[in-house]
């Protein structure tokens, strides 16, 4: 056998450190092409931005329920931004309705995650499926949302 492999030239030390030299190389090319900085660099900015926006819906809902507590008679109805001295996030709305505050957004790919992770794993997270609010887990909350809040919105209820 070694007779074969000296024949063919794979026992010299030289072509064997070769095989290993261009091993490495492959390797190291591989590992840089599937963990380029520009890919690390995206997918952090993109987990920051859905953890601002998570940290905006919850002081969000907290300005709302602050301001609840100031104007308890208003029970059903639209909350103006206006009322919480800042502006909020475009497409952060907010329904009361029958007493219950519904914070709601569009969803997107992170944004359950982050707005999980702000509220502490909140069980008043969920995401609407046919007019009813569906936890993280996909179980049914029992909740069915006011006709405002499109199919696919990530809520936040109170």
């Amino acid at each position: 056998m070694d007779i074969l492999l000296g024949d063919l030239g794979l026992c010299d030390l030289g072509s064997s450190s070769m095989i290993y030299w261009l091993l490495s190389v492959f390797l190291g090319l591989l590992v840089w092409v599937n963990i380029s900085p520009h890919d690390q660099t995206a997918a952090q900015l993109q987990d920051s931005t859905l953890s601002q926006r998570a940290i905006q819906t919850v002081r969000y809902i907290n300005d709302i329920n602050d301001w609840r507590y100031n104007n308890p008679s208003q029970k059903d109805g639209v909350i103006p931004d206006s009322a919480f001295g800042w502006s909020s996030l475009p497409e952060l709305h907010n329904v009361l309705q029958a007493d219950r505050v519904y914070v709601y957004q569009p969803d997107q790919p992170g944004l359950m995650t982050a707005l999980l992770a702000q509220s502490r794993h909140s069980a008043l997270v969920g995401k609407v499926v046919g007019r009813r609010l569906i936890d993280s887990f996909g179980n049914d909350m029992q909740v069915n949302v006011p006709d405002s809040i499109a199919d696919g919105s990530l809520v936040y209820l109170n």
